[in-house]
């Protein structure tokens, strides 16, 4: 019994856990770029994102995904991306350097 526990304890806290691809991060990532600069460094009027933390940008773009949240255009963006995939890109913009 103590191993059937211990065995669903492993696989309930794998399910949960999104494993950070660097290269998969900054290849979703450059989508951004046209709006928020290169690595999220915009020098217009658009957000600068490089360095935001990683749970905020999540569920920010969670909110625009799923209506929550609106703008110009992030709406429309972000539908084209699975959450996994925003959370690719959320992990990749918190390890930029501001």
């Amino acid at each position: 019994m103590k191993k059937f526990i211990i065995a669903l304890f492993c696989l309930c806290s794998f399910s949960y856990a999104v494993e950070y691809d660097a290269l998969q991060g900054k290849m979703l990532s450059l989508s951004c770029a046209s709006c928020h600069g290169t690595d999220g460094k915009s020098t217009t009027i658009t957000p600068y994102i490089a360095g935001m933390g990683k749970t905020i940008m999540y569920q920010t773009l969670l909110d625009y995904k799923n209506g929550k949240r609106t703008g110009t255009m992030m709406q429309k963006h972000v539908k084209g991306f699975t959450d996994a995939e925003l959370e690719q890109i959320s992990y990749y913009f918190s390890k930029v350097e501001r």
